[in-house]
């Protein structure tokens, strides 16, 4: 189930990852207005802040789990 967890987390990052690198693209051929520009830079701060929180959760899963099985391991050794 763990693993289940971390490929779907890391497909999520992948999308995340691949909406800001378009994001950012979009700097040069999208529209220049100032509030497009505004829209995008929020959108960026979103997307990373995603990013950054997506990673946390799963570097606290895996911790969590690492444990849960170390604690199995003594408790039946």
């Amino acid at each position: 189930m763990a693993d289940t967890q971390n490929e779907a987390g890391v497909r999520r990052q992948e999308v995340l990852r691949l909406a800001l690198q378009r994001i950012v693209l979009l700097r040069e051929t999208g529209p220049k207005s100032a509030v497009w520009q505004r829209a995008r830079i929020k959108t960026m701060w979103r997307l990373q802040q995603q990013l950054l929180t997506d990673a946390a959760m799963m570097q606290t899963a895996n911790t969590y789990d690492h444990e849960s099985t170390v604690a199995v391991v003594d408790s039946s050794g």
